[in-house]
């Protein structure tokens, strides 16, 4: 069989069970002309759609792309009655007529299923000449020569939305060789390569030319060690005797006379979510091929169907060079056959049932339906009302828009929570990263830029690829970073882009991209020293700056203020908690929502509504910014002048107003829900901004009094001199200095650098 131009097949995937396919095999699989006969009577009578689509793809372009989902065939089987099933003339059976049997697509289906491997191509193949059948057709009509011309080639993405996918850390050996679904998210791609199919070899001794079939999913053929110029070794002979004898490795390549298929190696990981709290998240390797090559990026959830195999492996040492040493662990990687792109959990993915859609449409219509999923976020924790409403605006989100096929305005919200130690900001985070359909939790202090955005990585071979951080990986979805004054300043800055832009662009190692990261951003921090200083300036009192300040859209300032009444309420429900262990007490259970309805009703808002602003919303915004900026102008030269608003906290306005009529279901924006953006925003970002302005808006008076007090401090530290700071402001007050000054002017020589101070609150002259 190796003689002339016979083919000789390497790593030969096509007769696993010892029998040609075209033979007939087992009995409980169909041969492959009865398999496409089952395809092409399911492509001319059990689905229009894929036929049509098939013919629209092939007039665009000669190469397609075609899903087919296996659910629609087992679908189409349990809708179609035998009677139904009509006979079918097919290019490869001629004239001949021949009757499907009534359960053709449940056949078809198992075959899919069983060895895709084997019956694919032959779907495939069905397909390529059904396109130019129709291009025939239609070139002879319109006279078109060219287009009978034409040769296609379709390659099917297999998908199977009716299989549960299989977690990642489930795919144990006995799935090995098998069809697999499952789902994760991929954190690497590396580039495109060329891989050699159809490889020509030809002997150095006797020109002897021999082709070798290679597999899309095995890295390198099996070379043949001996010339096959002879037949098969006969009774006595061995495999020395054949061909060109005793010399090995005769063969080598001729390229020019190869075929080649694209090829592209992804790394996918499991969602986070489903990793188990305290284990590491597991890798799987897919292997991709021919159109299927660019559909994924790094970021991307994706449903992968495919085999599930291992790796060949490389040349090892003690191991002749073209052989392989079998006893080396291998490493399973999917031959990636289907992938179907996701936007959300899949264990979401049923959720449109009519019961859930009545059940939100109800919640909708309720008057208070705001407030009440505001009570439904962290409802353990007592208060913070303002907070939960900006955590429900951040989940929900506003529209994002796309002007001119260009510039791109973001719809997520960023959320900042400044305030002291135990005001249960990280119990905030937890929560809503457990809320949202899709979330990544990470702390400031274990991440660094390359992991909060992307990395570039080099392999084994020295190939570059990208992996993924964080903002990435949480595309459409809410990252929370907790712990966000621990990180350095130049990790902080790599989050400018991907806050503002929602893009992540990359120019690394030759690698010039952009990659998405459209997610939401909720971060928690504390003050510099512990916990804030109501004598002190805000902005003296944290690191951030305002670059990375002004992406955010509602910033709230916690303290941890002493309130007799408070604390007492605060210490009962805590007490209470503890008592019960559940959250509310059974009066208040009727006023939150559940917690996996919630999650379910805020991945239907976000996939249902898009939002826009009404006329009179649009005339609400208008005043509010006018009116503002002219109080600011007004007040100029007043010490206790408004808050300045910008552009951007204007665009902050429309995605707060849009995030609230998305929580009612509502296709527009009105002005109840313009007036309740305002309303938060004055009690999150322009109360914090206003503790700052106190300091900021000082009379000429005022500024020279400040002036004197820097004198006054000089003369009170000596070089090299350490005193707290609370004694030298109480020694310059009985001086007769405000402490509003003296607190300015040691903030100004700090920040100037003739004075320096350190955690403990102390002041030390340099």
């Amino acid at each position: 069989m190796f003689e002339g131009e016979r083919v000789f097949y390497s790593n030969n995937r096509s007769d696993p069970h010892g029998f040609e396919p075209d033979d007939g095999g087992p009995e409980s699989l169909p041969s492959l002309k009865q398999a496409r006969l089952f395809f092409e009577q399911y492509l001319h009578h059990g689905s229009g759609a894929l036929r049509r689509k098939l013919l629209a793809e092939a007039e665009k372009n000669t190469k397609c792309l075609l899903e087919l989902d296996l659910f629609d065939l087992i679908e189409y089987q349990h809708r179609v009655q035998p009677a139904d099933l009509e006979c079918v003339n097919t290019p490869l059976c001629g004239k001949d007529r021949h009757r499907a049997p009534s359960d053709f697509a449940h056949r078809l289906a198992r075959c899919l299923r069983e060895r895709p491997l084997v019956y694919l191509p032959v779907c495939e193949k069905a397909c390529e000449e059904i396109a130019a059948s129709s291009a025939i057709v239609q070139g002879a009509t319109e006279g078109l020569g060219s287009k009978r011309d034409r040769t296609f080639d379709v390659q099917i993405n297999l998908v199977d939305s009716g299989k549960k996918p299989t977690a990642i850390r489930s795919l144990l050996s006995q799935q090995q060789e098998h069809f697999v679904v499952t789902t994760g998210i991929v954190i690497s791609c590396k580039a495109p390569i060329s891989r050699m199919q159809k490889i020509t070899i030809q002997c150095r001794f006797c020109n002897h030319k021999l082709i070798i079939h290679a597999a899309e999913w095995r890295e390198q053929p099996q070379m043949p060690r001996f010339c096959r110029m002879s037949e098969l070794a006969g009774p006595g002979q061995s495999e020395s005797d054949l061909g060109c004898k005793n010399k090995p490795e005769p063969y080598f390549i001729v390229t020019n006379e190869c075929t080649f298929v694209d090829v592209q190696l992804l790394k996918m990981q499991e969602l986070p979510e489903d990793v188990p709290t305290g284990d590491m998240p597991r890798h799987l390797l897919l292997n991709t091929s021919r159109f299927l090559v660019d559909e994924a990026t790094a970021g991307d959830r994706l449903i992968i169907s495919g085999v599930l195999t291992t790796e060949v492996s490389a040349k090892t040492p003690n191991v002749a060079a073209e052989r392989y040493d079998q006893s080396v662990p291998q490493q399973a990687y999917i031959h990636v056959l289907g992938i179907k792109k996701i936007n959300f959990s899949p264990l979401l993915s049923t959720l449109t049932s009519l019961e859930q859609r009545s059940l939100f449409q109800r919640l909708s219509q309720e008057p208070n339906i705001i407030d009440k999923i505001a009570r439904s976020i962290a409802p353990a924790l007592f208060g913070m009302t303002e907070v939960k409403r900006a955590c429900a605006c951040l989940l929900f989100g506003g529209t994002a828009k796309i002007i001119n096929d260009t510039t791109r305005i973001r719809g997520d919200i960023n959320v900042l929570l400044l305030g002291d130690p135990s005001v249960a900001k990280s119990q905030v985070l937890k929560f809503v990263a457990k809320l949202a359909p899709i979330s990544v939790y990470t702390s400031g202090k274990g991440s660094s830029a390359a992991g909060l955005t992307a990395a570039v990585m080099r392999d084994r071979h020295g190939v570059f690829s990208l992996e993924g951080g964080c903002m990435c990986l949480a595309d459409g979805g809410v990252v929370c970073v907790d712990e966000f004054d621990k990180m350095q300043e130049r990790d902080v800055v790599a989050m400018h882009e991907a806050m503002e832009q929602q893009t992540i662009s990359i120019s690394k190692a030759g690698i010039n991209t952009v990659l998405n990261s459209r997610c939401a951003v909720l971060a928690a921090a504390n003050p510099s020293f512990g916990s804030f200083d109501d004598a002190q300036d805000t902005t003296e009192q944290h690191e951030f700056k305002a670059t990375i300040l002004s992406r955010f859209d509602l910033i709230f300032m916690l303290r941890d203020k002493d309130d007799y009444e408070k604390d007492s309420r605060l210490c009962e429900h805590i007490l209470s908690l503890h008592a019960r262990r559940a959250a509310p007490p059974p009066q208040e259970e009727g006023d939150i929502i559940p917690f996996d309805v919630l999650r379910r009703y805020i991945q239907y808002a976000r996939q249902q509504q898009q939002p826009l602003l009404s006329l009179d919303a649009r005339d609400a915004l208008k005043n509010f910014y006018v009116q503002t900026r002219q109080e600011v102008r007004e007040d100029r030269r007043s010490a206790t002048r408004k808050i300045p608003i910008t552009l951007r906290q204007l665009e902050s306005l429309v995605r707060i107003a849009e995030s609230f009529a998305r929580m009612e279901l509502a296709p527009v924006a009105q002005a109840s829900h313009v007036k309740r953006a305002i309303d938060l925003f004055s009690a999150s970002t322009a109360e914090t901004a206003k503790h700052s302005l106190v300091f900021e808006s000082l009379t000429p008076m005022q500024q020279k009094a400040v002036k004197l007090a820097e004198d006054a401090l000089m003369g009170r530290l000596q070089p090299g001199q350490r005193a707290l700071r609370r004694n030298i402001v109480r020694d310059l007050q009985q001086q007769g200095y405000d402490k509003l000054v003296v607190q300015r002017a040691i903030s100004i020589l700090v920040r100037r650098g003739d004075l320096q101070e350190r955690g403990d609150r102390s002041i030390r002259r340099p």
